[in-house]
Protein backbone atom coordinates (compact mmCIF):
# COMPACT_ATOMS: atom_id res chain seq x y z
CA UNK A 1 0.00 0.00 0.00
CA UNK A 2 2.94 2.70 1.20
CA UNK A 3 4.51 1.60 -2.44
CA UNK A 4 1.43 2.68 -4.64
CA UNK A 5 1.03 5.90 -2.80
CA UNK A 6 4.36 6.68 -3.16
CA UNK A 7 4.20 5.77 -6.94
CA UNK A 8 0.84 7.94 -7.48
CA UNK A 9 2.79 10.50 -6.13
CA UNK A 10 5.38 10.32 -8.42
CA UNK A 11 3.40 10.25 -10.93
CA UNK A 12 1.31 13.55 -10.36
CA UNK A 13 4.94 15.27 -9.80
CA UNK A 14 6.07 14.11 -13.20
CA UNK A 15 2.93 15.37 -15.12
CA UNK A 16 2.97 18.53 -13.25
CA UNK A 17 6.55 19.58 -14.15
CA UNK A 18 5.39 18.15 -17.89
CA UNK A 19 3.17 21.17 -17.85
CA UNK A 20 3.67 25.14 -17.94
CA UNK A 21 2.30 28.22 -18.79
CA UNK A 22 4.54 31.76 -18.64
CA UNK A 23 4.13 35.30 -19.95
CA UNK A 24 7.02 37.45 -20.41
CA UNK A 25 7.20 41.18 -22.32
CA UNK A 26 9.52 42.27 -24.27
CA UNK A 27 9.81 45.64 -22.77
CA UNK A 28 9.03 47.23 -19.69
CA UNK A 29 8.53 51.04 -20.54
CA UNK A 30 6.47 52.06 -23.53
CA UNK A 31 4.77 55.82 -24.57
CA UNK A 32 1.04 55.98 -25.00
CA UNK A 33 0.33 54.94 -28.64
CA UNK A 34 3.30 52.64 -29.28
CA UNK A 35 2.57 48.77 -28.89
CA UNK A 36 4.37 46.07 -26.50
CA UNK A 37 4.47 42.60 -27.47
CA UNK A 38 3.32 39.74 -24.58
CA UNK A 39 4.48 36.62 -25.55
CA UNK A 40 2.78 33.66 -23.93
CA UNK A 41 4.54 30.10 -23.78
CA UNK A 42 3.18 27.09 -22.83
CA UNK A 43 4.18 23.40 -22.38
CA UNK A 44 1.97 20.60 -22.30
CA UNK A 45 -1.22 23.02 -22.92
CA UNK A 46 -3.00 24.54 -26.29
CA UNK A 47 -3.05 28.30 -26.18
CA UNK A 48 -6.19 28.32 -28.33
CA UNK A 49 -7.75 27.85 -25.20
CA UNK A 50 -6.41 30.86 -23.51
CA UNK A 51 -8.82 33.26 -22.89
CA UNK A 52 -7.18 36.91 -23.52
CA UNK A 53 -10.97 38.75 -22.20
CA UNK A 54 -8.90 40.14 -19.23
CA UNK A 55 -6.70 42.00 -20.98
CA UNK A 56 -9.62 44.18 -22.86
CA UNK A 57 -9.75 46.59 -19.53
CA UNK A 58 -6.63 47.84 -20.08
CA UNK A 59 -5.15 47.05 -23.21
CA UNK A 60 -6.43 46.68 -26.72
CA UNK A 61 -5.66 43.42 -28.42
CA UNK A 62 -4.64 44.25 -31.88
CA UNK A 63 -2.98 41.90 -33.60
CA UNK A 64 -2.05 37.52 -32.15
CA UNK A 65 0.31 35.34 -33.68
CA UNK A 66 0.76 31.37 -32.56
CA UNK A 67 3.45 29.28 -33.36
CA UNK A 68 4.40 25.47 -31.80
CA UNK A 69 7.23 23.22 -31.95
CA UNK A 70 7.49 19.72 -31.01
CA UNK A 71 7.35 20.38 -26.96
CA UNK A 72 5.70 23.85 -26.75
CA UNK A 73 3.89 26.26 -27.92
CA UNK A 74 3.94 30.37 -28.40
CA UNK A 75 1.77 32.72 -28.43
CA UNK A 76 2.54 36.67 -29.09
CA UNK A 77 0.27 39.18 -28.50
CA UNK A 78 0.40 42.83 -29.67
CA UNK A 79 -1.11 45.23 -27.05
CA UNK A 80 -1.66 49.30 -27.13
CA UNK A 81 -2.33 50.77 -23.42
CA UNK A 82 -5.49 52.56 -23.31
CA UNK A 83 -4.20 54.98 -20.56
CA UNK A 84 -1.05 56.45 -19.21
CA UNK A 85 0.45 55.67 -16.20
CA UNK A 86 1.50 52.39 -14.28
CA UNK A 87 -0.62 49.91 -15.50
CA UNK A 88 -0.50 46.12 -15.37
CA UNK A 89 -0.70 43.25 -17.48
CA UNK A 90 -3.37 40.48 -15.41
CA UNK A 91 -2.85 37.33 -14.89
CA UNK A 92 -4.09 34.77 -17.68
CA UNK A 93 -5.35 30.92 -16.61
CA UNK A 94 -5.21 28.31 -18.72
CA UNK A 95 -6.81 24.98 -17.05
CA UNK A 96 -4.92 24.79 -13.88
CA UNK A 97 -1.88 27.15 -15.18
CA UNK A 98 -1.87 31.16 -14.68
CA UNK A 99 1.08 33.52 -15.84
CA UNK A 100 2.63 35.77 -13.32
CA UNK A 101 1.09 39.17 -13.27
CA UNK A 102 3.63 41.71 -15.18
CA UNK A 103 4.16 45.26 -14.90
CA UNK A 104 4.14 48.18 -17.41
CA UNK A 105 4.89 51.45 -16.93
CA UNK A 106 3.30 53.98 -19.80
CA UNK A 107 4.20 57.21 -20.76
CA UNK A 108 2.35 59.65 -21.96
CA UNK A 109 4.73 61.12 -25.00
CA UNK A 110 8.27 60.28 -25.36
CA UNK A 111 11.20 61.22 -27.85
CA UNK A 112 9.99 59.17 -30.34
CA UNK A 113 6.66 59.00 -29.78
CA UNK A 114 4.72 62.72 -29.70
CA UNK A 115 2.03 63.30 -26.62
CA UNK A 116 -1.47 63.18 -28.44
CA UNK A 117 -4.68 64.82 -27.09
CA UNK A 118 -8.02 64.09 -29.30
CA UNK A 119 -11.85 65.37 -28.14
CA UNK A 120 -15.29 65.44 -29.50
CA UNK A 121 -17.45 68.60 -30.38
CA UNK A 122 -21.14 68.81 -31.37
CA UNK A 123 -22.88 71.58 -32.22
CA UNK A 124 -25.61 72.30 -31.00
CA UNK A 125 -24.45 70.46 -27.71
CA UNK A 126 -28.01 69.56 -26.94
CA UNK A 127 -29.93 68.72 -30.37
CA UNK A 128 -33.53 67.03 -30.72
CA UNK A 129 -34.68 64.36 -32.01
CA UNK A 130 -34.16 63.82 -35.77
CA UNK A 131 -32.25 67.52 -35.78
CA UNK A 132 -29.26 67.16 -38.12
CA UNK A 133 -25.70 68.57 -35.77
CA UNK A 134 -22.64 68.61 -36.51
CA UNK A 135 -19.84 66.09 -35.15
CA UNK A 136 -15.93 67.07 -34.62
CA UNK A 137 -13.27 65.45 -33.35
CA UNK A 138 -9.97 66.97 -32.54
CA UNK A 139 -6.78 65.53 -32.73
CA UNK A 140 -3.59 67.25 -31.47
CA UNK A 141 -0.43 66.36 -31.89
CA UNK A 142 3.03 67.93 -33.25
CA UNK A 143 2.07 67.33 -36.67
CA UNK A 144 4.22 64.29 -37.32
CA UNK A 145 1.55 62.21 -37.21
CA UNK A 146 -0.28 60.44 -40.37
CA UNK A 147 -4.17 59.84 -39.20
CA UNK A 148 -6.53 57.76 -40.72
CA UNK A 149 -9.91 58.78 -40.08
CA UNK A 150 -11.59 56.60 -37.22
CA UNK A 151 -14.52 54.15 -37.79
CA UNK A 152 -17.82 55.11 -35.47
CA UNK A 153 -19.09 52.02 -34.30
CA UNK A 154 -22.74 51.55 -35.72
CA UNK A 155 -25.32 52.07 -32.64
CA UNK A 156 -29.33 51.82 -32.98
CA UNK A 157 -31.02 55.55 -32.23
CA UNK A 158 -28.37 57.49 -33.86
CA UNK A 159 -27.48 58.32 -37.66
CA UNK A 160 -23.81 59.18 -38.49
CA UNK A 161 -22.64 59.94 -41.68
CA UNK A 162 -18.94 60.92 -42.63
CA UNK A 163 -18.41 64.49 -43.76
CA UNK A 164 -14.97 66.36 -44.53
CA UNK A 165 -11.66 66.38 -42.96
CA UNK A 166 -8.89 69.40 -42.46
CA UNK A 167 -6.10 70.14 -40.96
CA UNK A 168 -5.50 73.56 -39.14
CA UNK A 169 -2.66 75.32 -36.91
CA UNK A 170 -3.93 75.63 -33.02
CA UNK A 171 -2.44 77.23 -30.03
CA UNK A 172 0.09 74.59 -29.16
CA UNK A 173 -0.12 71.68 -32.12
CA UNK A 174 -1.43 70.76 -35.15
CA UNK A 175 -5.11 69.91 -35.24
CA UNK A 176 -6.62 67.19 -37.43
CA UNK A 177 -10.57 67.30 -37.66
CA UNK A 178 -12.81 65.28 -38.73
CA UNK A 179 -16.37 65.96 -39.46
CA UNK A 180 -19.67 64.19 -39.29
CA UNK A 181 -23.71 64.25 -39.53
CA UNK A 182 -25.29 63.18 -36.31
CA UNK A 183 -28.80 62.38 -36.36
CA UNK A 184 -30.26 61.30 -33.32
CA UNK A 185 -33.41 59.14 -33.51
CA UNK A 186 -34.23 58.65 -29.73
CA UNK A 187 -34.76 60.95 -27.07
CA UNK A 188 -32.58 60.58 -23.95
CA UNK A 189 -29.10 60.24 -23.06
CA UNK A 190 -26.29 58.45 -25.25
CA UNK A 191 -22.35 58.43 -24.97
CA UNK A 192 -20.02 58.03 -28.40
CA UNK A 193 -17.08 56.20 -28.33
CA UNK A 194 -14.46 55.36 -30.73
CA UNK A 195 -12.41 52.61 -29.69
CA UNK A 196 -8.49 53.40 -30.39
CA UNK A 197 -7.65 56.22 -33.11
CA UNK A 198 -4.59 54.88 -35.75
CA UNK A 199 -1.75 56.88 -36.57
CA UNK A 200 1.51 56.35 -38.11
CA UNK A 201 4.46 58.01 -37.98
CA UNK A 202 8.15 57.12 -40.44
CA UNK A 203 6.27 53.78 -40.90
CA UNK A 204 5.41 53.35 -37.59
CA UNK A 205 2.04 51.62 -36.89
CA UNK A 206 0.51 53.89 -33.52
CA UNK A 207 -2.75 53.26 -31.94
CA UNK A 208 -3.87 55.58 -29.46
CA UNK A 209 -7.13 55.84 -27.25
CA UNK A 210 -10.21 57.48 -28.31
CA UNK A 211 -12.47 59.83 -25.95
CA UNK A 212 -15.85 59.15 -25.60
CA UNK A 213 -18.34 62.10 -25.58
CA UNK A 214 -21.58 61.91 -23.60
CA UNK A 215 -24.74 64.06 -24.86
CA UNK A 216 -28.35 64.36 -24.63
CA UNK A 217 -30.93 64.43 -26.94
CA UNK A 218 -33.99 66.44 -26.54
CA UNK A 219 -37.64 64.56 -26.97
CA UNK A 220 -40.02 66.20 -29.82
CA UNK A 221 -43.74 66.60 -29.27
CA UNK A 222 -45.79 63.42 -29.42
CA UNK A 223 -48.54 64.84 -31.88
CA UNK A 224 -45.68 66.18 -34.49
CA UNK A 225 -46.31 64.21 -37.98
CA UNK A 226 -43.70 61.99 -39.43
CA UNK A 227 -41.09 62.99 -41.37
CA UNK A 228 -41.22 66.66 -40.15
CA UNK A 229 -37.64 67.58 -39.15
CA UNK A 230 -36.97 70.36 -36.58
CA UNK A 231 -34.87 72.58 -38.64
CA UNK A 232 -36.13 74.94 -41.01
CA UNK A 233 -35.75 74.27 -44.85
CA UNK A 234 -34.17 76.33 -47.87
CA UNK A 235 -35.50 76.27 -51.22
CA UNK A 236 -34.30 77.11 -54.20
CA UNK A 237 -37.08 77.14 -57.21
CA UNK A 238 -36.18 76.89 -61.16
CA UNK A 239 -38.00 79.83 -62.59
CA UNK A 240 -41.14 77.96 -64.94
CA UNK A 241 -42.02 79.10 -68.70
CA UNK A 242 -44.93 81.85 -68.81
CA UNK A 243 -46.30 79.34 -72.32
CA UNK A 244 -45.97 74.99 -72.86
CA UNK A 245 -47.18 72.92 -75.62
CA UNK A 246 -50.26 70.64 -74.77
CA UNK A 247 -49.24 67.06 -74.21
CA UNK A 248 -45.61 67.89 -73.65
CA UNK A 249 -43.68 66.96 -70.70
CA UNK A 250 -42.34 69.47 -68.45
CA UNK A 251 -39.56 69.29 -65.70
CA UNK A 252 -40.02 71.83 -62.70
CA UNK A 253 -36.63 71.42 -60.52
CA UNK A 254 -36.37 72.55 -57.29
CA UNK A 255 -33.72 72.23 -54.38
CA UNK A 256 -34.79 71.89 -50.89
CA UNK A 257 -31.62 72.26 -47.46
CA UNK A 258 -32.90 71.04 -44.35
CA UNK A 259 -33.42 68.45 -42.29
CA UNK A 260 -35.44 65.80 -44.43
CA UNK A 261 -34.80 62.44 -45.64
CA UNK A 262 -35.24 61.17 -49.09
CA UNK A 263 -37.99 59.04 -47.63
CA UNK A 264 -39.68 61.95 -45.78
CA UNK A 265 -39.55 64.30 -48.42
CA UNK A 266 -40.84 61.85 -51.09
CA UNK A 267 -43.86 61.40 -48.82
CA UNK A 268 -44.45 64.99 -48.23
CA UNK A 269 -44.86 65.97 -51.82
CA UNK A 270 -46.39 62.70 -52.84
CA UNK A 271 -49.24 63.42 -50.09
CA UNK A 272 -49.97 67.33 -51.59
CA UNK A 273 -49.61 66.21 -55.50
CA UNK A 274 -52.33 63.07 -54.76
CA UNK A 275 -55.41 65.68 -55.55
CA UNK A 276 -54.15 66.80 -58.98
CA UNK A 277 -55.61 64.56 -61.92
CA UNK A 278 -55.84 67.36 -63.96
CA UNK A 279 -52.28 68.05 -64.52
CA UNK A 280 -50.88 64.52 -65.34
CA UNK A 281 -48.43 64.61 -62.60
CA UNK A 282 -45.78 61.92 -62.79
CA UNK A 283 -44.09 60.56 -59.51
CA UNK A 284 -41.37 62.69 -58.32
CA UNK A 285 -37.66 62.37 -58.85
CA UNK A 286 -35.10 63.28 -55.39
CA UNK A 287 -31.71 63.01 -55.97
CA UNK A 288 -29.19 63.65 -53.24
CA UNK A 289 -27.03 66.80 -54.02
CA UNK A 290 -23.62 67.83 -51.91
CA UNK A 291 -24.05 70.79 -50.20
CA UNK A 292 -22.26 73.90 -50.36
CA UNK A 293 -20.26 73.71 -47.11
CA UNK A 294 -18.98 70.25 -47.38
CA UNK A 295 -19.05 70.34 -43.48
CA UNK A 296 -22.83 70.76 -42.93
CA UNK A 297 -24.41 68.28 -41.51
CA UNK A 298 -27.93 69.51 -43.30
CA UNK A 299 -29.30 67.38 -46.19
CA UNK A 300 -29.49 69.01 -49.40
CA UNK A 301 -31.86 67.33 -52.23
CA UNK A 302 -32.62 68.34 -55.67
CA UNK A 303 -36.47 67.49 -56.33
CA UNK A 304 -37.52 67.45 -60.02
CA UNK A 305 -41.65 67.26 -60.51
CA UNK A 306 -42.97 65.88 -64.08
CA UNK A 307 -46.08 66.83 -65.25
CA UNK A 308 -47.78 66.62 -68.59
CA UNK A 309 -51.19 69.42 -69.34
CA UNK A 310 -53.62 67.71 -70.63
CA UNK A 311 -56.08 70.54 -71.79
CA UNK A 312 -55.06 73.72 -72.91
CA UNK A 313 -56.00 77.05 -71.14
CA UNK A 314 -54.87 78.64 -67.97
CA UNK A 315 -53.40 76.18 -65.77
CA UNK A 316 -52.17 76.75 -62.41
CA UNK A 317 -49.30 74.34 -60.09
CA UNK A 318 -50.17 73.39 -57.08
CA UNK A 319 -48.25 75.50 -54.01
CA UNK A 320 -46.35 72.95 -52.13
CA UNK A 321 -45.15 73.41 -48.14
CA UNK A 322 -43.07 71.69 -46.59
CA UNK A 323 -43.56 71.50 -42.84
CA UNK A 324 -41.34 71.47 -40.30
CA UNK A 325 -41.04 72.33 -36.13
CA UNK A 326 -39.86 75.24 -34.60
CA UNK A 327 -38.62 74.79 -31.04
CA UNK A 328 -38.24 77.57 -29.43
CA UNK A 329 -41.90 78.68 -30.31
CA UNK A 330 -43.02 75.09 -30.08
CA UNK A 331 -45.47 75.04 -33.25
CA UNK A 332 -45.59 73.94 -36.61
CA UNK A 333 -44.61 75.88 -39.42
CA UNK A 334 -43.92 75.65 -42.64
CA UNK A 335 -42.17 77.10 -46.40
CA UNK A 336 -43.94 77.36 -49.65
CA UNK A 337 -42.80 76.40 -52.82
CA UNK A 338 -45.24 78.56 -54.94
CA UNK A 339 -46.27 77.21 -58.18
CA UNK A 340 -46.97 79.46 -61.09
CA UNK A 341 -49.92 80.03 -63.28
CA UNK A 342 -49.10 78.91 -67.32
CA UNK A 343 -50.87 79.14 -70.45
CA UNK A 344 -51.24 75.77 -72.51
CA UNK A 345 -51.41 76.30 -76.13
CA UNK A 346 -52.46 73.84 -78.80
CA UNK A 347 -49.07 73.07 -80.64
CA UNK A 348 -50.89 72.59 -83.90
CA UNK A 349 -52.59 75.71 -83.99
CA UNK A 350 -49.24 77.43 -83.47
CA UNK A 351 -47.48 75.51 -86.35
CA UNK A 352 -50.56 76.45 -88.62
CA UNK A 353 -49.28 79.95 -87.42
CA UNK A 354 -45.56 79.13 -88.66
CA UNK A 355 -46.75 77.81 -91.62
CA UNK A 356 -48.75 80.73 -92.70
CA UNK A 357 -45.96 82.96 -92.01
CA UNK A 358 -43.86 81.25 -93.72
CA UNK A 359 -45.64 81.54 -96.54
CA UNK A 360 -46.27 84.71 -96.47
CA UNK A 361 -42.53 85.39 -95.91
CA UNK A 362 -41.70 83.65 -99.06
CA UNK A 363 -44.73 85.52 -100.53
CA UNK A 364 -43.30 88.53 -99.86
CA UNK A 365 -39.61 87.39 -100.76
CA UNK A 366 -40.62 86.65 -104.39
CA UNK A 367 -42.22 90.15 -104.60
CA UNK A 368 -39.20 91.54 -103.41
CA UNK A 369 -36.72 89.97 -105.70
CA UNK A 370 -39.53 90.82 -108.66
CA UNK A 371 -39.44 94.38 -107.73
CA UNK A 372 -35.50 94.17 -107.13
CA UNK A 373 -34.77 92.60 -110.67
CA UNK A 374 -37.75 94.73 -112.33
CA UNK A 375 -35.84 97.68 -111.02
CA UNK A 376 -32.27 96.07 -112.12
CA UNK A 377 -33.59 95.91 -115.79
CA UNK A 378 -35.08 99.39 -115.92
CA UNK A 379 -31.61 100.86 -114.51
CA UNK A 380 -29.49 98.89 -117.41
CA UNK A 381 -31.90 99.77 -120.03
CA UNK A 382 -31.51 103.31 -118.86
CA UNK A 383 -28.04 103.56 -119.00
CA UNK A 384 -28.09 101.70 -121.97
CA UNK A 385 -30.19 104.35 -123.71
CA UNK A 386 -28.47 107.35 -122.63
CA UNK A 387 -25.33 105.75 -123.62
CA UNK A 388 -26.52 105.62 -126.86
CA UNK A 389 -27.73 109.09 -126.90
CA UNK A 390 -24.29 110.31 -125.87
CA UNK A 391 -22.23 108.67 -128.90
CA UNK A 392 -24.71 109.98 -131.38
CA UNK A 393 -22.58 111.56 -134.00
CA UNK A 394 -24.98 114.08 -135.66
CA UNK A 395 -29.02 115.01 -135.20
CA UNK A 396 -29.96 111.84 -137.26
CA UNK A 397 -28.69 109.70 -134.85
CA UNK A 398 -29.27 111.29 -132.19
CA UNK A 399 -33.36 111.22 -133.60
CA UNK A 400 -32.76 107.03 -133.79
CA UNK A 401 -31.26 107.00 -129.99
CA UNK A 402 -33.68 108.95 -128.14
CA UNK A 403 -36.87 107.02 -130.22
CA UNK A 404 -34.68 103.80 -129.18
CA UNK A 405 -34.66 104.74 -125.41
CA UNK A 406 -37.40 102.87 -123.35
CA UNK A 407 -37.33 101.02 -119.94
CA UNK A 408 -39.31 97.95 -120.43
CA UNK A 409 -37.08 97.10 -123.69
CA UNK A 410 -39.27 98.08 -126.57
CA UNK A 411 -38.76 98.42 -130.19
CA UNK A 412 -37.61 101.74 -131.38
CA UNK A 413 -40.79 104.13 -131.80
CA UNK A 414 -41.58 105.01 -135.26
CA UNK A 415 -41.71 109.06 -134.53
CA UNK A 416 -40.53 111.05 -132.00
CA UNK A 417 -43.80 112.19 -130.76
CA UNK A 418 -44.86 108.43 -130.71
CA UNK A 419 -41.83 107.85 -128.42
CA UNK A 420 -42.54 110.80 -126.27
CA UNK A 421 -46.33 109.80 -125.84
CA UNK A 422 -44.45 106.21 -124.75
CA UNK A 423 -42.14 107.43 -122.23
CA UNK A 424 -45.18 109.60 -120.84
CA UNK A 425 -47.00 106.41 -120.28
CA UNK A 426 -43.84 104.59 -118.85
CA UNK A 427 -42.53 106.84 -116.43
CA UNK A 428 -45.70 109.49 -116.31
CA UNK A 429 -42.73 112.02 -116.75
CA UNK A 430 -42.24 114.77 -119.23
CA UNK A 431 -38.75 116.12 -119.36
CA UNK A 432 -37.78 115.53 -122.52
CA UNK A 433 -40.21 117.62 -124.26
CA UNK A 434 -38.22 120.57 -124.38
CA UNK A 435 -35.16 118.39 -125.75
CA UNK A 436 -37.76 116.90 -128.43
CA UNK A 437 -38.92 119.80 -129.51
CA UNK A 438 -35.20 121.74 -130.40
CA UNK A 439 -34.03 118.52 -131.88
CA UNK A 440 -36.75 118.54 -134.48
CA UNK A 441 -36.47 122.24 -134.74
CA UNK A 442 -32.73 121.40 -136.05
CA UNK A 443 -33.92 118.67 -138.54
CA UNK A 444 -36.29 120.90 -140.03
CA UNK A 445 -33.55 123.65 -139.83
CA UNK A 446 -35.61 125.92 -137.92
CA UNK A 447 -32.68 126.34 -135.25
CA UNK A 448 -29.32 126.20 -135.39
CA UNK A 449 -27.74 124.25 -132.23
CA UNK A 450 -25.11 122.33 -131.86
CA UNK A 451 -25.18 118.65 -130.83
CA UNK A 452 -23.03 118.20 -127.74
CA UNK A 453 -26.47 120.74 -126.77
CA UNK A 454 -28.93 118.36 -128.20
CA UNK A 455 -27.16 116.04 -125.97
CA UNK A 456 -26.83 117.79 -122.99
CA UNK A 457 -30.60 118.16 -123.19
CA UNK A 458 -31.59 114.57 -123.72
CA UNK A 459 -29.09 113.43 -121.13
CA UNK A 460 -30.31 115.66 -118.32
CA UNK A 461 -33.69 115.39 -118.64
CA UNK A 462 -33.85 111.63 -118.80
CA UNK A 463 -31.20 110.85 -116.53
CA UNK A 464 -33.84 111.00 -113.76
CA UNK A 465 -36.89 109.15 -115.20
CA UNK A 466 -37.86 105.73 -113.53
CA UNK A 467 -40.96 103.78 -114.17
CA UNK A 468 -44.60 105.45 -112.97
CA UNK A 469 -42.95 108.61 -111.67
CA UNK A 470 -45.35 111.65 -111.57
CA UNK A 471 -45.07 114.31 -114.48
CA UNK A 472 -44.14 117.57 -113.00
CA UNK A 473 -46.06 119.61 -115.84
CA UNK A 474 -48.30 119.51 -118.70
CA UNK A 475 -45.90 118.63 -120.92
CA UNK A 476 -45.20 119.82 -124.29
CA UNK A 477 -47.39 120.11 -127.43
CA UNK A 478 -45.99 118.64 -130.28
Amino acid sequence: MVKTLLLLTQLAAGLANATALTARLDRTTVALGEPVSLAVQAQGLHLDALDVGPLGASFDVFGRTLSRSPDSETLVLTLYSRAAGRVEIPALQLETRRTAALPLTVSDGSESVPRVTAGWTLDPAMPWVNQPTQLTLAICDDGSLQWQRPVLPTHSGRIVRALSEDEGAGEACILHRYHWALLATREGAAVLSVPMLDASRFGQRLRFPGPSLSFQTAALPAWLPAHVPPVAPVLQADPLPARWPLQRPLSWRFEVTGGYSADGLKALIDLQLRDTPALGMYPPLIEAVAPDDPNSPLSRFAVTLFWQPRASGQVSLPTLRLPWYDPVRGQLDSVRVAGNTLTVFDPRWQRAGWVAAGLAGLLLLGVMVWQLSAMMRWRLARRRGLRAIRLARDAAELAHAVRRFSLTGQAAAPSLGEWQRRLRSETGSCEAAEAVRQLEQQRFGQTALALPALQLAFLRGLARVRPKSRCPGPGANL
